[in-house]
């Protein structure tokens, strides 16, 4: 019988997107040249940053604290005695939401990232990119969302965090003004007093758009829009916040979900892309019962292909995760091309050529871009 050794040298990266495909049987530990990496395995469905109790993991230099002592959630690091940043460590792990089984990956020290040649070149029919806009920022800072807009060229845009204030003229005129075609949008209602409240989710086409509603009680846009002459039916949504696995905030997701869930068996169409902020933190429920066996899940992976987390916020004790999903019918829509933006893994060529700085999408918003080309099939 062949012992595998406790720590291999891998043959190259390794993805943390939840899947465990990519590791080599009975290995639990492993290194390349940039990263160190470890599984992790809990006896129940747990969210790593919601544990009952801290746990500890030794990796590489540093000490990991999941949900320690001293908060009760996110993610603490020392590096021997000192306690530094999880962002520091370059601490990332999947899924972010229960299982009973992570990956986990960290920097090693003194090393330099990679930046890599991007294409931003589209494929098949339509490109829909998918953005929570963080409060509003799109507008707010035109000169970089015109930027990262420019360099994407979407077709279709499922925006969310789009300020109270903001009104489907004011994006128009943003929109087309930057992308130079003319641009229809819809918005959902604004709810509450605060702003956090207010916060608004749309759907911006420049293509026909022959249909706008606001799902009521939520943060969700419905539109449908003509491409190649055949309705597409788009959902952009910003489900709850917050929380973990038990509790209102998820309790709450699921309801909105289930909302879209009817909304989708209760019209007659084929063409559905659905798409934004789904703030899985708790459990991947809100998704399921919106997919109900029917729709397929957008894969997409940062420029260098070993992420596929589409937030995060150096300033939180909570590490990156992947938040943004985009669902499509895979029976009408075939993807053909899929991204999650992040400026800082491009090499200097293509920044130069996209007009790009390296920092702007983690300026603009916490969230990444989301992005698909789409054929349509039928």
């Amino acid at each position: 019988m062949t012992i595998l050794p406790l720590i291999l040298l891998a043959l190259s990266p390794i993805q943390i997107d939840g899947s465990f495909d990519d590791w080599a049987e009975g290995v639990t530990r492993q290194e390349d040249t940039q990263y160190t990496y470890a599984i992790i395995e809990l006896p129940n469905e747990q969210c790593l940053q919601q544990l009952p109790q801290q746990k500890v993991v030794e990796i590489g230099e540093y000490t990991v604290f999941f949900s320690p002592n001293n908060k009760g959630y996110g993610v603490s690091c020392k590096k021997g005695e000192k306690w530094i940043s999880p962002y520091e460590a370059g601490i990332i792990f999947a899924p972010t939401t229960a299982s009973t089984k992570f990956e986990l990956r960290v920097n090693k020290p003194n090393v330099k990232m990679p930046q890599t040649p991007f294409s931003f070149k589209r494929k098949g029919d339509v490109r829909v990119v998918s953005w929570n806009v963080q409060f509003g920022n799109l507008l707010d800072d035109k000169d970089r969302g015109a930027r990262i807009l420019k360099a994407l060229d979407p077709d279709v845009l499922l925006l969310q965090e789009l300020d109270g204030v903001d009104t489907s003229e004011t994006l128009c005129v943003f929109l087309d003004e930057t992308l130079e075609k003319k641009w229809s949008a819809g918005l959902s209602k604004v709810h509450g007093t605060e702003r956090h409240h207010q916060l608004r989710s749309a759907v911006a086409t420049s293509f026909a758009s022959k249909r706008n509603v606001s799902i009521d009680e939520q943060k969700a846009i419905y539109s449908v829009i003509d491409i190649q002459d055949k309705p597409v039916n788009f959902v952009s949504l910003h489900l709850r916040c917050c929380g973990g696995p038990t509790g209102e905030a998820e309790e709450r997701r699921q309801e909105e979900s289930t909302a879209i869930h009817h909304l989708v068996d209760n019209t007659s169409s084929p063409r559905w892309i659905i798409a934004g902020d789904w703030n899985l933190v708790g459990t991947t429920k809100p998704l399921n019962i919106v997919r109900a066996g029917q729709f397929a899940i957008v894969e997409a992976y940062q420029p260098d292909g070993l992420l596929n987390a589409t937030w995060s916020d150096t300033t939180s004790s909570f590490t990156p995760g992947r938040l943004d999903w985009m669902l499509y019918s895979p029976e009408t829509l075939k993807p053909v091309n899929s991204f999650v933006l992040d400026t800082s893994d491009l090499d200097t060529t293509t920044l130069n050529n996209s007009n790009l700085n390296a920092e702007d999408t983690a300026k603009l918003s916490d969230h990444l871009p989301l992005v698909a080309d789409f054929e349509l099939i039928k």
